[in-house]
This record gives C-alpha cells, sequence and structure tokens, in this order.
C-alpha cells in the first residue's frame, strides 16, 4: 500500500490540474509558506514546459525605481502609473513632477474590503496610501492619482517616517520611522539616544489613527537593531543575532494612555493641535514602562 501510494505520489507530482485541486481542498493549509511555495512552483511548471512560448509586447525604461502592486506599475517615484492586465500595458494616468519636498518614500495598495459598509464612495475603489519626504501620509485614487485624505505624521517627537507595512493586510497598517541618530555634537558631548524607532499604527479603509509608540532602549535593551509589526507580533531583533517577539495587540491595550481620532483638538504633554494636523501631527500616546 505504501508503495501504491508513493507510485500515485510520483504520477501527480508534476500534473498541475492535479496540484490545483490539492491546493483547493487545503493539503497545504496548516503549513506556514508551503501554499506560496506550491503556488510558485505551479507558476513555474506553467511557464516553462516547453509549448509555452512568450512575445515581447511592451518595454520601458526609468531612471528611478520601478514598483509593482496588484497590476499596476508605477514609474518615475509613482507619478505614474501604467497597467499591465491589458493585452497592451496602457497609461492609466501621469502626474506632473513634483518637487523633492513631495518625493515618495514608500506605498502600499489599499482595497476595499468585501461586505462592509464605508463612509465615502471613494474607498470602495482602490487606493494607494503613499508616504512623503516630508511626513505627510497620503491617500490616493489608485485611478487617477488625485488626492482623497492627508495625514501629517512628525509632532515634536519624530521627525522622520520612512517605512510603511502591513500588520494585518488591508486592515491594520504600520508607519515606522528610520532609526533616530543624535547629531555628532550631541554625540560628542556623552548624550545617548535612547529612542530609536516610532511606529505609527492606523487601521485603513476608513483611515483612524489607533496609537503611536516608541522602541526605547531602556525597555527593550541596548543591543535593539531594528524592529518589524506583523500578524499582530512585535518583533524585535538585536545585534546578537536574538529575535524577541512580543503580542503587540495586548501591548496596544496595556500601555495606551488616551485614544485619540484623526481631527480631534488635543491637549498633549502641553502641546494644543489637531491630531494629523501640521505642525502638531500625531501624539505618542503609548508608553511602554
Amino acid at each position: 500500500a505504501g508503495g501504491g501510494r508513493a507510485a500515485l505520489r510520483a504520477c501527480g507530482a508534476h500534473n498541475v490540474c492535479r496540484l490545483l485541486t490539492r491546493r483547493a481542498h487545503g493539503f497545504y493549509a496548516r503549513d506556514a509558506g508551503v501554499a506560496h511555495r506550491k503556488n510558485l512552483g505551479l507558476l513555474r511548471r506553467i511557464m516553462c514546459q516547453e509549448s509555452t512560448k512568450f512575445k515581447n509586447v511592451w518595454t520601458t525604461h526609468s531612471a528611478s525605481p520601478i514598483a509593482y502592486e496588484r497590476g499596476r506599475i508605477y514609474m518615475d517615484n509613482y507619478q505614474c502609473c501604467i497597467t499591465s492586465i491589458a493585452q497592451q500595458p496602457r497609461l492609466i494616468y501621469q502626474k506632473s513632477k513634483c518637487a523633492k519636498s513631495e518625493k515618495i518614500e514608500d506605498a502600499l495598495l489599499l482595497e476595499c474590503p468585501l461586505g462592509e459598509m464605508l463612509p465615502s464612495p471613494s474607498d470602495y475603489k482602490a487606493s494607494l496610501i503613499v508616504l512623503t519626504v516630508q511626513n505627510w501620509l497620503l491617500r490616493l485614487s489608485a485611478d487617477s492619482g488625485e488626492v482623497l485624505e492627508k495625514v501629517y505624521l512628525a509632532g515634536s517627537c519624530c521627525k522622520f517616517f520612512r517605512y510603511l507595512s502591513w500588520d494585518t493586510p488591508q486592515e491594520v497598517m504600520i508607519v515606522k520611522s528610520a532609526q533616530n541618530k543624535l547629531p555628532a555634537a550631541a554625540r560628542q558631548a556623552g548624550i545617548q539616544q535612547t529612542v530609536l524607532f516610532y511606529l505609527a499604527v492606523f487601521q485603513v479603509l476608513p483611515l483612524s489613527f489607533i496609537g503611536m509608540l516608541e522602541i526605547n532602549k531602556k525597555i527593550f535593551g541596548n543591543s535593539v537593531t531594528d524592529v518589524a509589526v506583523s500578524n499582530g507580533i512585535l518583533i524585535v531583533m538585536y545585534s546578537m543575532g536574538l529575535v524577541r517577539l512580543y503580542n503587540f495587540k495586548a501591548i496596544l491595550e496595556q500601555f495606551m494612555e488616551q485614544p485619540f481620532n484623526l481631527g480631534q483638538e488635543f491637549n498633549w504633554n502641553g502641546q494644543v493641535g489637531v491630531v494629523g494636523k501640521y505642525p502638531f501631527g500625531l501624539p505618542c500616546n503609548i508608553k511602554i514602562t
């Protein structure tokens, strides 16, 4: 019986239809990463079979990096958007050249969640969340590049936000700062930098502010080198190769000092302003002790 099963597995190992059926039945659902590897294997078998023929339908060049998000090609620092779904790639929109102060550092594509009522008609269409060099978080229409929403991030605590990532894809987004570094004069004076990163947490569609926290050496240790958030886990990396994992949801619940909504007037640590508006930005309202 064992030999028969082995023969059956060997027989169906390269059969795309059989592998698709096994995937639909959930054979790989319990193993992290297996479904992704199987999908890539299927794609490779389809593309590399001898009967497959390819032809060049379109060529382009770009001096800046080319980004791709679900059927859309972005060039010229996200100023130009081209669809790759059509038989021949075609231009969706071309924005005028932006100033250096408006340069986009990172971007994520948002898609409408199924079965939910959203406050604005524009929320039901795909949009692009972008982070600019001047710490503005913008939501752009994926079809026209029009600015739908804008949030100013940097208050007195942090000046340089640079990275966007998903905690929960299409639900919770993380905006991460560059690593804080003291000026040379401060370092020479013996002043130590204890806060390495800031993380701002947002719920998306509708866009809402959850909170901001700092990654402090006094809390996490002096050898912290980097930090990330994924699937409800705060991942802290250390110089000696150590990685520590924390329950991110529990951190948000336990150490939230005061919740704030975008557009809300606030008085926080002596500062008076509006959440998400220039020049106040966002309050650091999650203090880990």
